[in-house]
């Protein structure tokens, strides 16, 4: 008696898989195709709102920060903080003072020191870019880039005598550069008077 011989032609590893595709409908292969993998989650872009700060208050002269430390920042989440603020719209400005760091020789030796600068000029500029709301984001998924900026000390005088620390107009990263009209209207007035904060470059 002769045993029947069959030649087989696919190799034995494509077996099982030609035996699930067989059973199974091709639109609804089952167990025989790997899972899908799942949607990366979609992250919603923040919504951006106007800020105006409450107005700052009035004291009863200037005072620039000593150490450089005292400056506030970008990574200050809290600015602007009372006393600082925003402009009354019934401040008349007689003076404006700057403090802001720089190099300059204490002792014979060049340091890093701040300076009161006192400026003159068109004041209106400059009252202009302060009252430009700043920009806050709702939500945590802000992209900043990860550069601390140093916001200097704004001080506006009146007749009076008296002074408020002026806030900058800030981006949703608490940036003063990303609102440029500020620095520019400083940068348009005339620097008349320089002192080295006494106590700083210590």
């Amino acid at each position: 008696m002769v045993t029947p011989c069959f030649k087989r032609t696919t190799p034995a590893f494509r077996l099982p898989l030609l035996a699930c595709l067989a059973l199974v409908p091709s639109a609804a292969l089952g167990g025989c195709t790997a899972a899908e993998p799942a949607p990366s989650p979609t992250l919603e872009a923040p919504t951006i709102t106007a800020f105006v700060p409450v107005p700052a208050t009035l004291q009863k002269g200037i005072e620039c920060p000593v150490s450089l430390d005292d400056f506030p920042s970008n990574s200050d989440i809290s600015y602007p903080a009372k006393p600082r603020g925003s402009v009354p719209a019934d401040f008349v400005v007689e003076k404006v003072f700057l403090c802001r760091s720089d190099m300059a020789e204490v002792d014979g030796t060049t340091k890093q020191v701040v300076q009161q600068q006192e400026l003159h000029g068109d004041f209106a500029p400059l009252l202009a870019a302060l009252a430009v709301p700043s920009d806050r984001a709702d939500g945590e998924q802000v992209a900043c880039r990860a550069v601390l900026e140093t916001i200097p000390v704004l001080w506006l005088v009146n007749a009076d005598g008296e002074a408020l620390d002026a806030a900058w107009p800030t981006t949703e990263c608490r940036q003063a550069s990303g609102k440029p009209d500020t620095q520019k209207a400083i940068d348009a007035l005339t620097v008349v008077d320089t002192k080295v904060v006494p106590g700083s470059g210590q």
